[in-house]
């Protein structure tokens, strides 16, 4: 789902960019990655998170958005950036299964309408021993039931559940939630 003129201007504002950057470093850093691995930025926007993670990592960086003109954005903010930007639907990922080692969505699924195939299309394009890092509002089931496309707690947590994924991480805190899971490896 493409954003309105007036979500843009609060999601892309300074101050907004670097909460999320801040995060998603303090959330990558909860993880032993190695030099070399994939790391996949879903729903990236201006793309502000993926280009710290690449400037600060040895990782392959890839984000991608729904809307070409926050990737367009993402393009010209850093021309010379090590960062792979796409247009790309987070509910038909347009990658092979298994060719990330982190998968990570920073307060994009809720602009999701179909938040549940963003997330199971983020397990999907997961390698087994690769880790899903998820940051996103922490809405209440209730509320969720409600409004039906907001990703609630209790929905997000029976989602990496049913997909295998072991949490090795979780923190809610001011109305939001940071998990952590792990893709275990295939045993047999």
């Amino acid at each position: 789902m493409r954003m309105t003129a007036i979500e843009k201007y609060f999601v892309n504002s300074p101050g907004h960019t670097r909460t999320v950057d801040s995060h998603a470093l303090q959330l990558l850093a909860r993880i032993d990655y190695q030099s070399g691995w994939r790391y996949l930025d879903v729903g990236c926007g201006i793309g502000t998170a993926a280009r710290q993670i690449a400037a600060t990592t040895d990782m392959s960086v890839t984000a991608v958005d729904v809307d070409p003109k926050q990737i367009a954005i993402a393009k010209s903010a850093a021309p010379g950036s090590r960062v792979d930007y796409r247009v790309m639907d987070a509910t038909k990922l347009e990658f092979a299964d298994g060719q990330f080692n982190v998968t990570a969505a920073q307060m994009a699924t809720h602009h999701i309408p179909h938040w549940e195939r963003a997330f199971a299309e983020m397990v999907r394009v997961l390698r087994y021993g690769g880790y899903l890092i998820y940051r996103d509002f922490a809405f209440p089931w209730w509320l969720a039931k409600v409004v039906r496309r907001l990703p609630s707690t209790r929905a997000i947590d029976q989602l990496a559940r049913d997909a295998g994924l072991v949490r090795i991480y979780a923190s809610r805190q001011y109305g939001k939630q940071d998990s952590i899971w792990l893709k275990p490896d295939r045993v047999g």
